[in-house]
């Protein structure tokens, strides 16, 4: 689980709210497709979603950093890497390993400071900070390794889950895919995916994988999320997560109009309102 910005009308706002959305029932007449597994196109339409939720950008940002005074300290990058949480660090430590004398190395020791004592503290990276993210978003293999940090960190908690859930469309995975980024991928995040997932099993009897129908218990996936987001037992997000549920919103109308596989162009609604033309990283 990452810090997360909040995104209304292609704006990153610090305050301020998105509108709240209800997840409807499942349609009677639309019916996720029985894929196996997301293809490439799929995964790069995923990560352009995520873009239009953190970044209000139908592409990644690699370069975007700000102090959203959320306590954070940075969030930067395609999903919001954090310095204060110590998934900023992650990110240099994989740069520092494919390119030792990059722009960012010099600040190890720092964010690994800030890391572990979950500082939010921005002045201790100097002034200089800002420009060298940007600097080194201007390299093919840093953009790269956000988007492999991310994949590795949630994307790949999302897959398993989908297996073992039995989910099998595209915005099946998006949805788990989603939840984990914004609100924790592992048994520990009293609010993750993980959690929303039992929670919806528990109420339907059983997931895809034994029977329900996949629209449906993503249908009831996405009102658990919503409750959650609303009321999160999660420190710190009682006043952000609930401004965040047009994320939840987006993902169901896309259910609503039937757009399992994700297929481009891609409109993702709710106060977000983009229109993804060609999927890419």
């Amino acid at each position: 689980m990452r810090c997360t910005m909040l995104v209304v009308l292609g704006a990153v706002l610090t305050v301020g709210g998105c509108t709240s959305g209800t997840a409807h029932e499942a349609s009677s007449t639309a019916g996720a497709p029985a894929t196996s597994a997301a293809g490439p196109a799929a995964i790069e339409m995923m990560d352009d979603i995520t873009a239009v939720f953190e970044n209000g950008a139908t592409a990644p940002q690699y370069a975007y950093i700000t102090d959203l005074h959320d306590g954070c300290g940075y969030t930067a990058g395609w999903i919001g890497f954090c310095s204060q949480s110590g998934d900023m660090l992650a990110l240099v430590k994989r740069y520092n390993a494919v390119a030792a004398h990059n722009v960012l190395a010099k600040y190890s020791s720092v964010l690994q400071r800030l890391a572990d004592s979950g500082s939010d503290d921005t002045g201790a990276l100097g002034a200089a900070f800002v420009r060298d993210w940007k600097k080194a978003a201007l390299d093919p293999a840093f953009r790269r390794l956000q988007i492999q940090v991310g994949h590795d960190t949630y994307l790949a908690p999302a897959m398993k889950l989908a297996a073992q859930e039995g989910v099998k469309s595209e915005l099946g995975l998006e949805n788990l895919y989603d939840t984990a980024l914004m609100m924790g991928q592992t048994s520990d995040d009293c609010d993750g995916m993980l959690k929303i997932a039992h929670e919806t099993d528990k109420l339907l009897g059983g997931s895809p994988a034994s029977g329900v129908n996949e629209v449906t218990w993503l249908a009831r996936f996405n009102t658990a999320r919503r409750k959650h987001m609303e009321h999160p037992c999660t420190a710190g997000r009682e006043n952000d997560w609930p401004q965040a549920v047009d994320r939840s919103q987006a993902l169901q109308e896309l259910a609503d109009h039937g757009e399992w596989d994700l297929k481009a162009p891609l409109t993702v609604g709710a106060d977000f309102r983009l229109t993804i033309g060609r999927p890419r990283d």
